[in-house]
């Protein structure tokens, strides 16, 4: 399905019941679709009448929704910044947010870079790939895992949990705690040999606990890959199915930047935020919200309701999508996510001379979910090139952060015992 149909889904929606759909995103699992720009930034400020704490549901709390159900994979409680109010958020997310700081940009970028050389020499010179399965897909898990701390033979197990639980397939909360169980590896590792990775800042620079560290690496590699993959995908399958666009980064009257933005606002890879839970009974937009009812806020609805698109050209830059979420609950990693993607974007642009589609746009298919949208496939072809030898030149990526100077062991008090997996609360959910 193509973003255009879902306009043209949600402008009927938007007919029949106005801001705020009633929708079923499971058989019998009712939710509150919010499809207008200002009602879903209401509902994502208002932390006081709209909690992202998912022990508040409703369907849940009144026993009318299975423990096992996929959805909650990614609707569910955990005890990470993404699922918390208040204080507890704030306290989680200045943990985040300070570990995120010690990612050197132009180190990351150069991480980025060098992958992404390295991927197109081993095809350049057959002048055709597929961008999704031959640049997005191995550049984006490749970086993550890196600033992680996972290896490269850790990828495709990941990345198979990640699509599992992120797809809501039937084995989703299965997938999950897999997921969990290979953090938890990784971070027992990393207490005792820290290295210049995520993992090793969060188990030695935070007060979190070990089962809240856990779900915070996990909710980065759940939004994080797929996120860049599906972004820079939808941004690549922009700029060759649109001749304006295309034509406009040529000339610079566009950057591959301002097509970045276009894609947030036009298809965005995250399709809905994972939802917000009422606090109290209220009426909202003209429609009675029981306590403990689920909304979610529907991006691609809210980016392109007619109220700050317009009808005028689509193509002018802005930001006021809502693809990062805005404030509190704002994404932390929004300046990473964009700088990984630019660098993604540059690369290909840089590389791949007369870059065309080897398929009509109308016949790429995409992967639609909940929380991911983004082309399956992407076959391109171009000019020819010889390869720049990326691939032999440098045998691992260069460290985007440093390591931790103290570590959590020197640090504690004599006779301190050290912290305990109570890995079991982690998977109970509720």
């Amino acid at each position: 399905m193509s973003p255009g149909d879902l306009r043209v889904q949600y402008e009927e929606l938007r007919r029949r019941w106005g801001p705020v759909a009633p929708v079923e995103i499971l058989p019998g699992v009712a939710a509150w679709l919010l499809l207008d720009h200002q009602a879903a930034l209401e509902v994502i400020w208002n932390e006081r009448l709209f909690s992202s704490d998912a022990r508040r549901w409703n369907a849940v709390t009144d026993g009318r929704l299975a423990a096992d159900v996929p959805l909650l994979a990614m609707l569910g409680w955990r005890p990470a910044v993404s699922r918390l109010d208040l204080q507890e958020h704030r306290r989680q997310r200045q943990a985040v947010t300070d570990v995120l700081d010690h990612i050197d940009p132009r180190r990351l970028r150069r991480v980025v870079q060098q992958q992404a050389d390295r991927l197109i020499d081993h095809w350049a010179p057959r002048a055709s790939a597929d961008l999704v399965a031959d640049y997005t897909r191995p550049l984006a898990w490749a970086v993550f895992a890196h600033l992680l701390g996972f290896s490269p033979e850790s990828i495709p197990a990941l990345e198979a949990l990640v699509n599992a639980a992120t797809d809501t397939a039937d084995d989703a909360r299965y997938a999950e705690a897999e997921l969990l169980e290979a953090v938890r590896r990784l971070l027992n590792a990393r207490v005792t040999t820290p290295r210049a990775d995520l993992a090793s800042w969060m188990a030695h620079a935070t007060t979190l606990t070990d089962v809240e560290i856990a779900h915070n690496l996990a909710q980065i590699l759940y939004f994080g890959a797929p996120g860049t993959i599906n972004w820079v995908g939808n941004a690549l399958r922009l700029l060759l199915s649109d001749r304006h666009v295309n034509a406009s980064v040529a000339t610079g009257r566009l950057t591959p930047s301002d097509v970045l933005d276009q894609t947030l606002m036009d298809d965005p890879p995250v399709p809905n935020i994972a939802g917000r839970w009422a606090t109290q009974d209220i009426m909202f937009a003209g429609h009675a919200i029981h306590a403990g009812d689920l909304l979610i806020p529907c991006l691609v609805a809210a980016n392109t309701d007619p109220a700050i698109h317009g009808s005028g050209a689509v193509h002018t830059r802005t930001r006021a999508h809502l693809a990062w979420g805005t404030g509190a609950h704002g994404c932390p990693a929004k300046d990473m996510a964009r700088l990984i993607a630019e660098a993604a974007m540059d690369v290909a642009l840089r590389r791949l001379a007369e870059l065309r589609p080897a398929i009509p746009d109308s016949v790429v298919a995409t992967r639609q979910s909940l929380w991911c949208s983004g082309p399956v496939a992407l076959p391109v072809v171009f000019s020819p090139t010889d390869p720049e030898q990326h691939t032999e030149a440098l045998h691992e990526l260069p460290a985007a952060l440093p390591v931790p100077e103290r570590t959590r062991i020197a640090e504690a008090a004599p006779g301190e015992a050290p912290k305990r997996w109570g890995w079991w609360n982690s998977m109970t959910g509720w």
